[in-house]
């Protein structure tokens, strides 16, 4: 008996002098140690590539060609007036050149391109977001778990001080041959029994900190105090931040569709070294350059445009449909969750009835108890009943702290209200 009174005396010395924890920092620490948060910079080396690569639209395009060629004939006719011969161009012909093109105008396609491209950014981001988003609930899980456990072995322990020194006295009766020795082997029977269910749930409790501390990447210690959440700041759910994103980016991309049937101007130039020049009737080599602009203009596209944009239509009704969807779903959890609080609201009410109740049945029980009008059984009935009695009540609070914590995460918003 009294290897097992230290072993349950040296679990419970653990206090409240470690660190102090709350929801949120748990929650902050998941986001910050979760891998994925990675990818943000990530999306940002991206973006800046590609715009990169479009901004050189702006930039003057080279190339240099070389070529030779071998040809069974060439353009001529034949000398009207005898002894007078028109030259012709060389069947064997060489020549290298450099073309060079500057855009001048392109109907606003790159600026189009690269807000597309941004927007892409943004949602793409938004999608890691609800990613991030599904630890959370991980993390709130764990945390009351932790919590809940804790509440058991804090009412655990009040049974076991209240037995401990019930069962002194018993001990000290049945000594004095007052009471018979199965009445106080009764009480050390159900100490050894709280002290088995001591043990089972502080393996609980380090089990759920292990997988609290794998989540938020901290290292915390066994005396580690939980708070209990009295309320916390609206969530805002990024599935509406990812809604909003795409229909943005559908909006870039029915602009930047508009834009490829504007007309493009360019400027261009061409010089050359060969044989022959543009004057294809000398047969010698020639230096050759040319420069002028260019209009582009694509007046008709068989309405490849029009079903494009159509398409777009129907994909940004597609995202309003799932935004709408989303938003009823979370409607109908938001009143589910109000009715359980308001559940909760009432039972905790009557617990603090039956405490009340219960504690002055088992004061009265334990008079008895020490006038020997009642064994010792009825005693430790009484005394189950009171405690279950607590830990129902504070369960029931760590529950109602839940629920409005979840009410919290259903973040109901529309994409309005996060745009503005």
């Amino acid at each position: 008996m009294r290897v097992y009174t230290l072993l349950f005396v040296l679990l419970l010395s653990y206090t409240s002098q470690g660190q102090l924890l709350s929801l949120e920092q748990c929650l902050e620490a998941s986001r910050l140690n979760y891998p994925l948060i990675a990818d943000f910079e990530n999306l940002d080396q991206q973006l800046e590539l590609k715009l990169k690569n479009l901004n050189t639209n702006y930039y003057p395009k080279l190339d240099v060609t070389g070529q030779y060629t071998w040809q069974n004939d060439v353009p001529g006719f034949d000398s009207p007036a005898p002894g007078f011969d028109i030259p012709k161009a060389p069947k064997q012909q060489y020549k290298a050149f450099v073309d060079v093109q500057q855009v001048i105008y392109d109907g606003g396609k790159t600026k189009a391109a690269k807000h597309a491209e941004q927007q892409n950014k943004i949602a793409e981001k938004q999608s890691v977001e609800v990613q991030l988003n599904s630890i959370r609930s991980k993390v709130i899980d764990s945390y009351f778990l932790i919590l809940m456990i804790e509440e058991q072995e804090q009412q655990l322990d009040y049974r076991y001080a209240s037995l401990k020194q019930r069962f002194e006295e018993m001990q000290s009766a049945v000594n004095n041959g007052v009471l018979l020795q199965s009445e106080s082997d009764l009480f050390e029977v159900e100490i050894l029994k709280l002290e088995q269910d001591r043990f089972a749930l502080q393996e609980g409790r380090e089990a759920a900190l292990d997988v609290l501390m794998e989540l938020t990447g901290k290292e915390l210690a066994l005396d580690s105090e939980l708070l209990l959440p009295l309320g916390s700041s609206q969530h805002i759910r990024p599935e509406y931040g990812l809604f909003l994103a795409q229909q943005e980016q559908l909006n870039a991309y029915s602009h930047l569709t508009a834009r490829k049937r504007m007309p493009v101007i360019a400027g261009f130039g061409q010089l050359g070294y060969g044989n022959p020049g543009y004057n294809m009737l000398k047969d010698e080599l020639a230096t050759f350059y040319m420069v002028g602009f260019r209009l582009s203009w694509n007046l008709w596209d068989w309405k490849v445009t029009s079903r494009e944009k159509t398409l777009l239509q129907l994909q940004s009704k597609s995202v309003k449909t799932q935004e709408a969807t989303f938003s009823k779903n979370l409607s109908l959890a938001e009143s589910e969750i109000q009715s359980h609080i308001r559940k909760l609201e009432k039972v905790i009410e009557k617990d603090n009835d039956i405490i009340e109740l219960r504690q002055r049945i088992t004061a009265s029980k334990q008079s008895q108890l020490t006038n020997g009008t009642i064994t010792a059984a009825d005693y430790i009935n009484e005394l189950n009943s009171e405690s279950m009695a607590k830990l129902g009540k504070e369960l029931h609070l760590i529950e109602k702290s839940r629920a409005e914590i979840e009410l919290n995460e259903l973040g109901l918003k529309s994409s309005d209200d996060i745009k503005n």
